[in-house]
């Protein structure tokens, strides 16, 4: 995203990391150019914001400093409340999580075509290319740096202390040989630092803390050493010289025109380098003085203190020292900052640096990622269009693998939720189509199947390309019951396979997909076509299949999870069906996740047999209560849903179709709101916040069939946007197959039986990035 001239009414923020689309197959993350950025969305623009009753303005709640409080802007004031809205009593880390970039390669199958597939660990490492192997390191030690601070964050928020931490800052970029850089503050303030250029020339990642009380922290981070003590040296030498050039431009040209002086303090992380590396360093040097100076200490010994290194992250002892000893000296400066100035110093730092104006804003730099960034950003990556597909080894595998026989083409894929099972048909059903075959047949054997064949059907002749005739839906639901098979549903099997036998005589083959398929009905079709010596190709999926002994050579299982990050998998493995084995476990992908979460948010409920405050919830099961409709309606808010920005290279932000609200209740029909299975006291409670949504009943076939087809990708969303930008309301069966970025969760109220075996599974494992557990509390 540009950088703009401070005047220009946009935020200058661009992206150091963003997604970019490679050859149109994967979404990746690399380093990009600036792209154009629009504002933060008001707290009146949006659907999602109108009756939110926002908190008022931070500087508003403040008294303190009042010449600051006039030259924090319009802008800057509506990008703090949007957000950073509890700026003043929480603390924040930016970006929310480290994105691991992904790395892939070609590969071509036994019917001519090319797949874009993961890098495993093993392929990295014998990689020729050495840039491949140092983004892997370096993502591995930044990621590490980013876990510790979190360990920070969360500790410091227990003992009330209030920061904002930037893990992947860049002050070196604001002083690049190219760029004429001044202080805009200069043009509205003549009591400013005077304007003149800057010239910051390594280009160090920086670790920025600004703190509420001790003042701003800077951290130069040295990402590749490992243990060599002549580059460690030399290293902290440019380190040393880098950070007393930062303080003094900094100080200078960032805070000069501020009214209290914040504390400026120093330090080096070094998360490839040991502690008895370091201090054989450290006791070899002949002068200490450079480093004395770029990190204000007094001492050699204080040296050491304020650098953290590999071993010491591991140890949270010695993490907490290595901050406090980063934090007690004092550069010059007060320790004490008023609400204003700590909210003028993340203002400067997060938006980033908006009183300085670039002249040449082309370069790129640092992209800032809010909670709602990350989740879109973790979306697109575990659930991309097929356009932008990436499979594991083991999917590609199965789709190599030769057919058992020239007559019969059969695969039973098994495996648990999100393991590319879907995406492996539909691939499969382009082959069959760019072959020359006529017709797909899409089979769909259950009611719950239904979004799943939806899904499949579309997905096959939309990227195809061919016309409506290409791939047709066969539906075959109920045709066996609980009771089992009955003489009018065996007679509907047989007079669709009479249809297949005729379409074989007329084009020598037959081709069927069944996702989520009931085996039973798989296998009874299976056995009639081998009867009548048909050729056919038959694949199907499911998670719950109870393969019959004659099926059982074609079953290839999917265990490695491909949709959803690790927070999500974790939960979903608590299921009663898979810790049973009635669906197989996950085994661990060769290739790491590119994040690890976000992590799941939780809303407790407080139900009938609470017997505390009640805190305005009501009625025993969480879809009867207004009030959890309200809260999941701030936190979709907290995480911008619905907002209009510009994420890296167009791809938007995350919108209000983006989201599924689901759980075990009744969406069928209008019910009274007093009826125990409507979600209508919940859904009042999201549009009470301004959240609009949309009420899908099981057996609606035409709204299933859009949901099915509106996809997780941007450019495939964007013709129903305005009719189907809404949080979808619907039972957990009814998207059985789908997939959204955001899954809100809502407990069935029953006990944590009933939830491992309907809620984690069912639902949980549709998210591809962001699950929002409502909980109901009994005690």
């Amino acid at each position: 995203m540009a950088s703009q001239q401070s005047g220009s009414g946009a935020i200058p923020k661009t992206p150091r990391q963003c997604y970019d689309r490679s050859d149109g197959y994967i979404m990746h993350i690399t380093q990009g150019p600036a792209v154009e950025c629009a504002p933060p969305c008001s707290t009146s623009g949006s659907p999602g914001n109108q009756a939110a009753s926002p908190a008022p303005p931070l500087m508003a709640r403040s008294q303190e400093s009042e010449d600051q409080v006039l030259r924090l802007s319009d802008h800057e004031r509506e990008f703090l409340n949007a957000w950073f809205p509890h700026l003043e009593s929480e603390s924040y880390i930016i970006p929310p999580a480290h994105m691991d970039t992904v790395h892939e390669k070609m590969a071509y199958t036994g019917e001519g075509e090319r797949i874009q597939v993961l890098k495993t660990q093993q392929q990295i490492d014998i990689d020729e290319s050495i840039e491949v192997r140092d983004t892997v390191h370096i993502d591995r030690v930044l990621k590490n740096v980013h876990h510790c601070m979190n360990q920070i964050k969360d500790k410091a928020a227990r003992e009330k202390e209030i920061m904002v931490i930037l893990t992947q800052a860049k002050l070196g970029v604001y002083g690049a040989d190219t760029q004429s850089i001044y202080t805009g503050a200069a043009a509205r303030n003549t009591n400013s630092v005077k304007a003149e250029p800057l010239n910051l020339k390594e280009d160090f990642v920086d670790l920025i803390v600004i703190h509420r009380e001790r003042g701003i922290m800077m951290a130069a981070i040295i990402p590749q050493t490992e243990d060599d003590p002549l580059a460690v040296q030399e290293e902290l030498k440019k380190a040393a010289a880098y950070l007393k050039q930062a303080r003094d431009v900094v100080r200078r040209s960032v805070l000069g025109d501020l009214v209290t002086q914040p504390a400026l303090h120093q330090a080096i992380v070094l998360p490839d380098t040991t502690r008895r590396c370091l201090e054989e360093v450290l006791e070899n040097m002949s002068d200490l003085q450079e480093l004395q100076e770029g990190l204000s200490v007094e001492s050699g010994r204080n040296v050491s203190h304020v650098c953290l290194c590999e071993d010491d992250m591991a140890d949270q002892t010695r993490l907490d020292a290595w901050w406090r000893a980063s934090l007690e000296r004092n550069e010059g400066g007060d320790h004490a900052m008023d609400t204003a100035t700590y909210t003028q110093l993340v203002a400067r730092f997060s938006i980033p640096l908006t009183t300085i104006e670039l002249f040449l804003s082309r370069q790129p730099r640092l992209q800032l990622w809010t909670q709602g960034h990350l989740v879109h950003a973790v979306g697109m990556e575990h659930g991309r269009p097929m356009t932008c597909i990436a499979l594991f080894p083991q999917q590609f595998q199965v789709l190599e693998e030769p057919p058992d026989d020239y007559d019969v083409d059969v695969r039973i894929l098994w495996g648990p939720t999100g393991t590319s099972k879907s995406i492996v048909l539909i691939i499969k059903g382009l082959f069959l189509l760019r072959k020359g075959c006529a017709t797909v047949f899409v089979l769909q054997t259950s009611d719950d199947g239904a979004a799943a064949a939806y899904l499949v059907r579309h997905q096959v002749r939309e990227t195809a390309g061919q016309g409506a005739g290409s791939v047709q839906l066969v539906n075959m639901a109920g045709v066996r019951n609980l009771l089992g098979w009955t003489e009018g549903s065996k007679e509907k099997v047989q007079a669709w396979v009479e249809e297949l036998c005729q379409h074989a005589q007329t084009h020598g083959r037959v081709h069927i997909l069944a996702d989520e398929a009931e085996c039973d009905v798989i296998a009874e079709i299976y056995r009639a076509l081998k009867q009548r010596h048909v050729r056919f190709t038959l694949w199907a999926a499911g998670v719950k299949l109870d393969v019959p002994a004659d099926m059982k050579r074609h079953v290839r299982y999917l265990t490695q999870p491909l949709r959803s990050p690790p927070a999500v998998v974790r939960e979903v493995e608590q299921a009663r069906d898979m810790k049973d084995g009635t669906v197989p476990a996950y085994t661990r992908p060769p290739v790491s996740a590119p994040c690890d979460g976000p992590p799941v948010l939780t809303v407790d409920h407080y139900g009938d047999r609470y017997r505390g405050d009640r805190q305005g919830h009501e009625g025993d099961d969480t879809w009867r209560c207004a009030r959890c409709g309200e809260l999941v309606a701030d936190m979709l808010r907290d995480l911008r849903v619905g907002c209009q920005d510009n994420a890296p290279h167009g791809q938007g932000g995350l919108t209000f179709s983006d989201v599924f609200v689901l759980g075990g209740m009744n969406c069928d029909t209008d019910t009274p709101d007093d009826h125990r299975y409507s979600p209508a006291p919940f859904i009042r409670g999201l549009e009470s916040r301004g959240v609009p949504t949309r009420k899908v009943a099981h057996n609606d076939t035409e709204a299933v069939r859009q949901l099915a087809e509106m996809t997780s990708g941007p450019t495939q969303r964007a013709a129903g946007r305005g009719r189907d930008e809404a949080v979808t309301v619907a039972n957990e069966n009814t998207v059985w197959g789908l997939e959204r970025h955001v899954v809100v969760y809502l407990d069935t109220g029953s006990g944590a039986g009933h939830v491992d075996l309907t809620g984690r599974l069912r639902s949980m494992s549709r998210s591809t990035a962001q699950v929002i557990w409502v909980k109901n509390v009994e005690t």
